[in-house]
Parts: structure tokens; C-alpha cells; sequence
């Protein structure tokens, strides 16, 4: 577990300090304070990293695995799949060509290897507007506006998911919206009758991971590890799917730990791009964390992938609020 404060300054970032003159270990280990602006279940940061000369070693940290509600490494490897691929968007605009190994579930130490090319012709589907959104993406926890989302905004999202084994569906049908509402609404309640689920959750918001201050946080970890707030949740929860225009859910075609880590890249795409549309991005992953649940949740989509990620999609004209972060240094194996 993080020994660290937990800090906001790490989003200040200034490509200017960029070490250009130095050693590419140099170089790489500036590119993974981009990779640590990720999103994550929790704000659990569950990643860790190995810089090696060219190449970086990224994997799942354990000690910050959300055991009651992931107990299938699900979102872990979701968390650090977000991660990649915001170093891969850094490399290349810092003039790199990022060429990512995946290792498979039997490889305990790392999830995936990425070596950075240098004087190569870099090839990619990534748009150059990513690398300014990993800044400023925030995660909205507010009622979205009651209006479509902008022309083009679909095809734009669907063409970032250039994995062939990663899907992006796009729900704005009320009915199977509704649907999914009640699902959601089904999920908060189990969970919240289950003790190690909210003493997990309380955790994490003792630890002002979720970026309230230390007194807040720690009122906010009394009360979901001793209160029974299972149908307070369930209808706030409600309410911010049924407010959303559309619902996203990455879907893949096998449940393995690289299927995950894909899965994650595609969303953070996903959520960097509508960034810079301006359009809010919620993950909302409680439906997933049951498996009855997240069968049904295949059903409704009527698809043979296997449901990995469920957002919602909307504007809001609330102010971004970053939440902090351990420095870069708590990731780093120096072994």
C-alpha cells in the first residue's frame, strides 16, 4: 500500500521539461507521469512500473487490488490498461514509436512490456489530440444536461477502438437504458449489504483517494463501513444513468487479463477524445462487480463479447476536479 501523500500536484505537467538531452531511461521515466493521470477503480492507482533502457515494464500492483469488489482482477487490469495507454499517447507525441509485448496471465511480474522506438516512422490511430486531454480528463459524478450529444461524436468514439478484439457499444435506446438502470440499482443494493465491500470502499475514502479532505474523507468512511446506504446509492445511481444521453460498454471476446488490459486502453481512449469534445465521461462499474448482473447486462446488448466496462456520456457544465495521486516514485520497481 501507498506510503506517500497523496498529491494534486502531479497534473502540473510542462512538456518543456521534457529531458530531451538525456538518456532514454531519462525520457521514459518522464513519459510515466503521464501514465499516472489514468483513471482507476476507486483511485486505487493499482499500477507499477520497470524502466529498463528503452523499454518499460508495466504491471498490476496487488497491494491496491479492490479484492470484495473485483475479486476477478477485472478492473485491476482495466486500471492499468488506462495507464499504457496514456504512456503510448505520450510517447508519441514526445517523437517516440511505443511498441507494446502483452504478457499473459501465467506472467505474474508484468502485464506488458512497451519498447520505445526512437528515429522511426511512428505509425498510429491515436489522434494528436489525446496527448492535451491527459491533463485536463477528470471523471464527472453529476447529473448530465438533457441533450444529445453533438453530431459526428459516435463515429468519432467508434474509431478509436482499433482493438479487433474490443467492441464499443453506444446506448441511447430509453428502454434498454432504463434496463441498465435497473441493474444498477440491483448492483448498489448487493453490494452494499455486503461488509467487506464497504469496509474495501471505506478504505479508500478514508485515504482521500477520491480527493475529499482528511476530515470529510474519514466522516465519508464511517459512514459507508457502519450505515446501511444501500438505497441511497442505488437511487443516486439511478439517477445519474437515466440523466445520461448515451451509455457506453466496452465488450470483448474472451475475460483474460490482456483482453482487460485492452479493454482499458480503448476506454481511455474513448474518455480522452469526448474530453476534448467537451462531453463528460462516468464510469460506472457496480453492475459489472456481480456476475448474474454483468450476464444480464451481455443480454440486453444482445452480444456474444463479454461486458468489461460500462461509462455514461454527457455534458455537464460543473467545474473539472482532478482527483490527486501518489508521485511517480511510489510506482517505480527500482529492482
Amino acid at each position: 500500500m501507498p506510503t506517500a501523500d497523496l498529491t494534486q500536484s502531479v497534473w502540473d505537467l510542462d512538456t518543456d521539461e521534457f529531458p530531451s538531452t538525456g538518456d532514454i531511461e531519462e525520457q521514459a521515466t518522464f513519459l510515466l507521469r503521464y501514465a499516472i493521470l489514468a483513471p482507476s477503480s476507486h483511485n486505487s492507482q493499482p499500477w507499477e512500473f520497470r524502466v529498463t533502457g528503452n523499454e518499460i515494464d508495466v504491471g498490476a500492483d496487488e497491494s491496491r487490488w479492490l479484492e470484495a469488489a473485483d475479486p476477478e482482477k477485472r478492473e485491476l487490469y482495466i486500471s492499468v490498461g488506462c495507464a499504457l495507454e496514456n504512456l503510448c499517447i505520450a510517447a508519441e507525441h514526445f517523437g517516440f514509436d511505443p511498441q507494446i509485448a502483452y504478457h499473459g496471465p501465467n506472467n505474474a511480474d508484468y502485464v506488458a512490456t512497451v519498447t520505445l522506438l526512437d528515429d522511426a516512422e511512428v505509425s498510429t490511430s491515436r489522434p494528436s489530440e489525446l496527448f492535451g486531454a491527459l491533463t485536463t480528463r477528470y471523471t464527472s459524478h453529476e447529473p448530465f444536461e438533457n441533450r444529445l450529444l453533438g453530431d459526428g461524436i459516435y463515429e468519432k468514439l467508434k474509431a478509436l477502438v482499433v482493438e479487433d478484439d474490443v467492441s464499443l457499444h453506444l446506448v441511447d435506446n430509453s428502454d434498454i437504458k432504463t434496463a441498465i438502470s435497473e441493474l444498477q440499482v440491483e448492483a448498489d443494493r448487493l453490494l452494499m449489504e455486503d461488509p467487506a465491500y464497504r469496509k474495501e470502499l471505506g478504505h479508500w475514502i478514508g485515504l482521500g483517494a477520491l480527493g475529499s479532505s482528511w476530515l470529510m474523507a474519514r466522516i465519508g468512511q464511517a459512514v459507508v463501513t457502519h450505515l446501511d446506504i444501500g438505497d441511497r446509492e442505488a437511487k443516486k445511481n439511478s439517477t445519474l444513468i437515466e440523466s445520461a444521453p448515451v451509455l457506453g460498454v466496452l465488450t470483448a471476446a474472451s475475460d483474460d487479463s490482456t483482453a482487460q488490459v485492452r479493454t482499458g486502453q480503448a476506454f481511455e481512449r474513448v474518455a480522452l477524445l469526448a474530453t476534448t469534445d467537451g462531453v463528460a465521461v462516468h464510469p460506472m462499474s457496480q453492475t459489472l462487480e456481480r456476475p448474474e448482473l454483468r450476464a444480464r447486462l451481455g443480454e440486453l446488448l444482445d452480444t456474444a463479447g463479454v461486458p468489461q466496462h460500462l461509462f455514461r456520456l454527457g455534458y455537464t457544465d460543473e467545474a473539472a476536479e482532478h482527483t490527486p495521486r501518489w508521485p511517480l516514485e511510489t510506482f517505480l520497481d527500482d529492482e
